[in-house]
């Protein structure tokens, strides 16, 4: 029973390093290593553009920004909609993060995503002294 075991573990390993992905084109350059490593783990940040994600122009706040975190290693999304508080709806932005989601979620090639907690609203004073409202959203993406 242990001689068993033990050609399977062989087995197991010589098959894991032979059918072993390779990361880039040539796996043996250490710094085309050291790039994949850095580009896996940094944040991506974006502004993402309200009147090119589908959505009707009465839908659509004008002082409204759309700010995406993406993190490629967690296949995680953070969704920011930022607008003033005195023309703030919770509805047009909700809609406005789905469709955003929608759209980053068909570019990027996902298939499907989970919301990991609720979403947040709050509210804030810039530096000019305006009150603004943030909704935020995190979002699990599965290929």
């Amino acid at each position: 029973m242990k001689k068993i075991l033990a050609l399977f573990t062989v087995f197991a390993v010589l098959m894991g390093s032979v059918f072993a992905q390779t990361i880039g084109d040539n796996p043996d350059d250490p710094f085309e290593r050291e790039r994949f490593e850095k580009e896996k783990l940094t944040t991506q940040t974006s502004m993402m553009d309200l009147n090119d994600v589908g959505l009707s122009a009465s839908e659509i706040d004008k002082n409204a920004t759309v700010k995406i975190e993406y993190q490629p290693m967690h296949d995680e999304l953070r969704i920011y909609y930022e607008t003033l508080m005195v023309t703030f709806d919770k509805g047009e932005a909700m809609n406005a993060v789905k469709a955003c989601l929608e759209k980053f979620v068909k570019e990027n090639k996902y298939y499907n995503y989970r919301y990991m907690e609720t979403d947040k609203v709050k509210s804030i004073k810039d530096d000019r002294g305006q009150r603004k409202t943030i909704y935020s959203s995190h979002i699990k993406l599965i290929r």
